[in-house]
This record gives structure tokens, C-alpha cells and sequence, in this order.
């Protein structure tokens, strides 16, 4: 049978990852030879494959999915690293409908590439062929890892599923077990790994190396899920624990791999300036999978969601990634003191003569992350404080809700530009720094003005891969070492053997890639999610201002809503609409 396909939008979406330009008529219906027998073709075609996958981007929305206008909310609104500054939001997690990731129509269209290209290939050389085979498998792994972290065993679908040349009994495929999909997914990433070549063909497309560093992220959550994780649905969901330690063996050789090919970004002597910066700077040594973008054509909003109020951009927004303070009181300070934020008491706070004179100590990395009260962004002190004490603590307390029109009291604003306590400003006390582009001018923080790449996978997060995998395999040297050349890049104190544990290697997974999607999925992977985050609530800094004193003050304030998160949102609802239409497909428990 001589199918056809159809591709819609493949010349925009070409863009987001490979800055390549394609010359490629319009297309709406074309035959298989106009597609698999050019070059052009062939890259339209991919350009459709990588502008499917489900990297959790500026533009991934925990509620509606991928490609949003809006990253409100993204993961770490379910995690407590931020909030959002409009309400408190709720995450209870009881329908596990969130996080939807459903991805067999992307995965059609690759098992389509991988069935059908072969029939083409003399029009290529060996190189070409390789390469655009070893892509697919890449991105075919990519789709099925995005969707075993979410819903354990799903359906293995390798060829393409035809109605009504195949009955319906034979397309209704049951799930596979959990671990036959982690395998699975190894299968895929080691055929790319064999075919592809050590560099991209283009920029933004993958290569051997990206292959590596999927294997050593999709290789360690399976040797966490059979850790932590148990056996249901008849082994649908669950690994044995005997085969922990053979997938953190597959993850840490993979990580190890990687040795010499990557290295962490140390540009800058100012460690600070330097963490910053590794965000932003497209030609860092650490990016190994990115994601990008091209203004007009597809841009994204993460600066005018993240800007302080104070220099919000002509259509408003702003403030929308709030981290909270419990993230901050995670870092230790450079002496490698956890009790290092001096706030004292209710009843005796310690005085400050500037707001940022609390943070001196902090850690470089935090400070690149974080935007604290008082500190600078784009050389404008961005001012938050909750309110004005005429003294402390009998005098009268003044506050207000308007930000564009604070009111004074004898001449001394009673709250900051950017908070808190109004709409659009702070409600925690702070700002997300990492990401923000600095050089982006206010005017322009609007809608679909920012371009700032999306750094999917990077170098750092495979040390943290490679330590916690040679911790689990009893290669405690090789684990610290991983670790500290992340902290002597953070300017924290390195650690000494006997300071790292299991719990510190993640404590520093969750400082370091804090805001990148990141802690979501590790919390669910170790499983300490519903016991960490379970009725509690986050807490906000608020600093106030002592007018006959002249000087700061900052109280701890519970934000209000309590977060839960339930042991069966460890595994997503099988979208229900799936569940309908195959029988044989058995729903998660709890649903």
C-alpha cells in the first residue's frame, strides 16, 4: 500500500532545533518518494520528529502540556523550589491527570521514519543513513522514557499500527512491564549510539554523546525505581530490586562516557557572574541537548513571566516563578554552614542596615539562581518589602496592595516596586534569576520576545548521575569527586568523604539544577515525595522596614495553602480516553 503523509508546519518547526534553513516548497499531502528520496525531504521530516518531543521547556505547562503560551505552572510549583504570585496553588495531585504525556503519535511517526526510509537509502551514504537512523531511535527512546516516568509499563509499539489492514484486536496492544520498557529504551539508545557520529549533523540535532547522556538519565531512574519502587499490577509497574544494580552499572558507564567530550562552564573568575552566565551563553563547553529558538518565528515568554515587577515589559505580567525560601535555606553558605540566614525572632529580629546584608554569606550559585531582596538585576535594585513598622515592635505597621502607586509615610515608601503583598509582585520574597536574560532590554520583555535557549541536558547533570550511580555501586571516591567539582564550580565548600551520604547527593542534585524540571521527577523516582511534601506548607521572607531605626528586618511567613502529594500520583492516570478505546490496557492503581 502506497500511504501518504501529512505534514503541516515543518518549515517553522525546523527552527527549533536546527538553525539550518530548509528549501522546502509548501507542503500539505505528498507522496513517500517526495519525502524519503531528498535531503530536504528527509530534514522536513525530522524537523517534524524533534519538534514533537516532550522536553519540559519555557513552554511546558503541568496542566495543559507542551508547546503552552504560558509556563504557568511548570513542575516546581509541586515541589515547593517556587510559586506563583496570583494565588497559592493548590497541589493536592488526586486525579494524576496532570503531566499528560500520551506520546503514540510521535512515536507513529518514527516507527513510519524507521520502517520506511530503509526502502530509500541508496539515494544517501552510509554516513547520512546512519545518522538519520540513529536519530530516530534517539527520539524514539526520547518519547518512550517521557512516558514510562510518567505511567510505568506501557504498550512497546515498534512498527507502524495500520486500521483497517490490521483488526482491531491486534492494535489494541497491552502494556509491558516497566522494566521491559526501561530495556527497551536502552535497546533504542544503543543503536543510536552506534550510529550516530560524535557531532551533530547541525546545530540542535543530536549525536552520539546526547545519545550517552539519555542513557545515563533513563538508566538511573530505573535503577531508583528498582530501589525505591515496588512490584504492582503483576510487575506492569515496578522493577525487581535485583536489577538495581544493573541498570545504575548501564547508567554510570554512560556517564563515564562522557568523559572529556563535556566540560562544566567556568568562563568567568566571579563564580556568580559564572553560574549566571552558563545559562545564557549558547557556546558553553557544559551544553550537551538543547533546545532553540528564533524570534520572530518561535520565541518563547519565560523573561516576561520571570521579571520583577518593577521592570515589567508594556503587557504587564511578571513574577511569575517565586522560588520559596524553603529552597534558599537548602544551599549552605561558602563556610558550608546550613543556620547561615540570621533572621532571630518575632519578638528580637536582627537588624539590618541593607536588606541584601542578610545574603553576604550566600553561596555564589544561589544568589546566579535566585534574585534576593535588595540585590541587583540589570543594574536596578529590585526592591521587596512587605511593609513599613513606624518602630518595632509597638509602632504602627503600614502596608499597602498597590504597587504602581505606593503610598509613603513621611516620604519613605511603606512597600517595594515589586512587592510584596499586590498582584503581579512577589509573594515569597524573591525572584528566579537563572535564565533571565540580563541584556534583554524591558521594552522588550513581552510577548514572544525571548530567545534564551532551553538547555535540556547538561554536563552537570551527569556528574550528579555518574556520582549517584558510583555512591549505589560503592564507589564512594568517584561519587565525591563528581560532587565537588560541581561545588568548587558552585563556590560552596567541598565535601569531605565522610559528609557525603545518599541524602547529600541529592541535596546537591536539587541545588544545582534547581528551576530546570528536574525535582519533580527525582522526588518520584526516590520516592520521598509524599513524605516530604505531605499537608506542608512553604514559607515566604518578608523583609519590613524600621523607620525610627532607619534600618531591616525579616519574618518568616507561612504561604497559605498546604501542599500534598498523594503515593499513587507516583505513577500518572492512564489518560482515560486511552483506556476507552483499548481494553486491554489496565489503568494505575488509585484511579
Amino acid at each position: 500500500m502506497n500511504h501518504k503523509l501529512i505534514i503541516v508546519g515543518c518549515l517553522s518547526v525546523a527552527t527549533l532545533f536546527s538553525c539550518n534553513d530548509l528549501d522546502v516548497p509548501p507542503m500539505n499531502i505528498i507522496q513517500d518518494e517526495d519525502v524519503f528520496s531528498t535531503e530536504s525531504g528527509i530534514t522536513a521530516y525530522m524537523a517534524r520528529m524533534y519538534s514533537e518531543l516532550p522536553i519540559e521547556d519555557f513552554k511546558f505547562k503541568i496542566t495543559d502540556g507542551f508547546e503552552q503560551d504560558f509556563p504557568n505552572p511548570g513542575s516546581g510549583i509541586c515541589t515547593g523550589e517556587y510559586m506563583l504570585n496570583r494565588q497559592h496553588f493548590i497541589y493536592d495531585s488526586p486525579s494524576g491527570e496532570w503531566f499528560q504525556a500520551w506520546n503514540y503519535s510521535a512515536v507513529r511517526n518514527i516507527n513510519y521514519f524507521l520502517q520506511t526510509f530503509p526502502s530509500y537509502e541508496e539515494s544517501y551514504s552510509e554516513e547520512q543513513c546512519d545518522n538519520f537512523l540513529g536519530e530516530a531511535y534517539f527520539l524514539r527512546a526520547f518519547n518512550y522514557f517521557a512516558m514510562v516516568k510518567r505511567y510505568g509499563g506501557i504498550p512497546i509499539i515498534k512498527e507502524v499500527q495500520n486500521f483497517p489492514e490490521q483488526n482491531l484486536e491486534e492494535l489494541q496492544v497491552p502494556r509491558n512491564t516497566e522494566q521491559e520498557v526501561y530495556d527497551f529504551i536502552a535497546e533504542d539508545l544503543n543503536k543510536a549510539i552506534e550510529l550516530l557520529p560524535e557531532t551533530s549533523v547541525s546545530k540542535g540535532r543530536v549525536n552520539k554523546n546526547v545519545a550517552y547522556a539519555l542513557l545515563s538519565r533513563a538508566m538511573l531512574y530505573a535503577a531508583s525505581i528498582a530501589q525505591y519502587g515496588t512490584i504492582q499490577l503483576d510487575g506492569i509497574l515496578g522493577i525487581p530490586a535485583s536489577e538495581a544494580k544493573r541498570y545504575y552499572e548501564l547508567s554510570y558507564n554512560a556517564s563515564k562516557a562522557l568523559d572529556g567530550k563535556y566540560s562544566l562552564y567556568n568562563k568567568y573568575s566571579d563564580k556568580f557572574e559564572n553560574y549566571w552566565q552558563l545559562f545564557l551563553d549558547e557556546e558553553s563547553p557544559e551544553n550537551i541537548f538543547c533546545k532553540y529558538y528564533v524570534y520572530p518565528e518561535y520565541a518563547h515568554n519565560f523573561d516576561m513571566w520571570a521579571i520583577p515587577f518593577q521592570m515589567r515589559g508594556a503587557e504587564g505580567y511578571g513574577s511569575g516563578w517565586l522560588p520559596t525560601l524553603d529552597l534558599v535555606k537548602m544551599f549552605d553558605d561558602v563556610d558550608g554552614n546550613s543556620d547561615w540566614l540570621k533572621i532571630g525572632t518575632n519578638a528580637s529580629p536582627v537588624r539590618y542596615e541593607k536588606r541584601t546584608d542578610l545574603f553576604a554569606k550566600a553561596e555564589p550559585r544561589l544568589r546566579a539562581s535566585v534574585i534576593f531582596p535588595g540585590d541587583e538585576f540589570k543594574g536596578e535594585v529590585i526592591d521587596v518589602q512587605q511593609g513599613l513598622y513606624e518602630s518595632y515592635p509597638d509602632g504602627k505597621l503600614h502596608t499597602s496592595s498597590e504597587p504602581t502607586n505606593i503610598p509613603l509615610y513621611n516620604g519613605v515608601p511603606v512597600i517595594g516596586k515589586s512587592g510584596m503583598g499586590a498582584n503581579e509582585t512577589t509573594n515569597t520574597g524573591f525572584f528566579v534569576r537563572k535564565y533571565q536574560n540580563p541584556n534583554l532590554n524591558n521594552a522588550d520583555v513581552t510577548y514572544s520576545k525571548s530567545t534564551t535557549p532551553y538547555i535540556e541536558c547538561r554536563y552537570a547533570e551527569i556528574l550528579l548521575n555518574r556520582a549517584e550511580a558510583a555512591y549505589a555501586l560503592g564507589k564512594k571516591e568517584d561519587a565525591l569527586n563528581c560532587v565537588n567539582q560541581i561545588r568548587e564550580r558552585a563556590g560552596a565548600k567541598p565535601y569531605t568523604t565522610d559528609q557525603l551520604d545518599e541524602k547529600s547527593i541529592q541535596k546537591e542534585r536539587r541545588m544545582e539544577l534547581a528551576f530546570e524540571n528536574h525535582t519533580y521527577w527525582d522526588l518520584r523516582r526516590w520516592r520521598i515525595a509524599d513524605s516530604e511534601i505531605n499537608n506542608r506548607k512553604f514559607k515566604a521572607l518578608c523583609p519590613y522596614y524600621i523607620y525610627d531605626e532607619n534600618k531591616y528586618i525579616f519574618k518568616e511567613e507561612e504561604l497559605s495553602t498546604p501542599f500534598t502529594f498523594q503515593v499513587k500520583v507516583y505513577y500518572q492516570q492512564i489518560p482515560t480516553t486511552e483506556i476507552a478505546t483499548n481494553p486491554n490496557l489496565v489503568q494505575n492503581p488509585g484511579y
